[in-house]
């Protein structure tokens, strides 16, 4: 089956949820269209979507956002990805913005593909074939460390050193343009995670201090650590997800990961909004009454319902005869309960 029948396929089942209008989103990236090409294609196709599709609110207040309405995204490998990027940005409180998104296989961690091979080896000629894109769609290796491209990066750090940039030649104006933004947004988020976070810090301080203390001349390697997204300050609300991938896709793993990280930024959010109780580490939860620990499970229980993950089995695309088409519809069937 070819993509473009895929893609349409996709598309006429997402039209069959009821009162709803389905937009396909078209982005450049391939050949002369390098990044950041395919996130701004996107955001600005997002933008178009609010002003001309959403309806306006009877009567303007300063203060208030001009449109209501929600909106669901969807989408599938880099699809899915932008999805996400959207999902986790596009959320703001009390504005129209994305209350679902249902993504399938999405590539959410350009950084991490150099450590799959070893974990996922049945799918390596798969591997190779996300690098070789990769070298082909980032211009520099330090562009695909962009939260924007990478969404898995909004909530931890990328694990390695970001490459630097190269003297081999000068920057175009939109490339530079995304350079300053994404500094930016590095600046705020390197902010964002000083602040503490008693359930993973305390754990990492510690590794890291016996790790100084038996290697006192070891260079130190950078740690994947766990972020503070989204920040209250940010005004944003995390909406819920159905991430889906197949057993044999070399994407599963970005996946679960995806999956983890959304569930732990809902319970963060749910437990430092609950009248600042204090976030309890494991052993601390052990002590606690059987009626204190059956409202921290039921956080976790929700926590799971907001953030759906399931594998389907081969390479679980949609779109797909036979047995693979029920990815699809398990999505559509989740969007429909969900904005019904």
């Amino acid at each position: 089956m070819s993509e473009r029948h895929r893609v349409f396929t996709s598309c006429r089942a997402f039209a069959e949820l009821p009162v709803t209008t389905v937009v396909q989103l078209n982005y450049r990236l391939g050949g002369e269209h390098l990044y950041p090409q395919h996130i701004h294609d996107t955001l600005a196709g997002y933008d178009w979507i609010k002003t001309h599709l959403l309806p306006k609110r009877g009567i303007l207040r300063a203060g208030r956002a001009e449109h209501i309405g929600r909106i669901a995204v969807s989408g599938e490998h880099i699809g899915g990805g932008l999805a996400a990027m959207l999902a986790v940005t596009e959320c703001r409180i009390g504005e129209a913005g994305v209350v679902a998104a249902a993504l399938n296989n999405p590539i959410v961690d350009w950084v991490g593909l150099d450590d799959g091979k070893e974990s996922h080896p049945a799918s390596e000629e798969m591997e190779d074939l996300l690098l070789t894109a990769r070298d082909k769609l980032f211009k520099r290796p330090g562009h695909y460390f962009d939260s924007f491209a990478s969404p898995v990066l909004f909530f931890r750090s990328p694990g390695k050193e970001v490459p630097k940039f190269s003297v081999s030649g000068p920057l175009d104006d939109l490339e530079h343009l995304a350079y300053l933004e994404r500094e930016d947004f590095f600046r705020q988020q390197l902010a964002l995670s000083a602040i503490p976070n008693r359930l993973n810090d305390v754990e990492t301080q510690e590794e890291v201090e016996e790790e100084e203390d038996s290697n006192p001349g070891k260079t130190k390697s950078p740690r994947k650590t766990s972020k503070r997204y989204p920040s209250p300050s940010l005004g944003l609300k995390l909406p819920p997800f159905h991430i889906s991938s197949g057993s044999l896709s070399p994407l599963s793993e970005q996946a679960d990961e995806m999956a983890q990280l959304l569930r732990k930024s809902f319970l963060r959010t749910a437990q430092t909004s609950d009248f600042g109780r204090k976030i309890l580490l494991p052993e601390e939860i052990a002590k606690l009454s059987d009626e204190e620990k059956s409202e921290r499970q039921a956080l976790v229980a929700e926590a799971y319902e907001m953030v759906e993950l399931v594998q389907g089995g081969g390479e679980g695309l949609w779109g797909c005869d036979g047995d693979r088409e029920d990815g699809l519809k398990g999505a559509v069937a989740w969007l429909r309960e969900r904005l019904g």
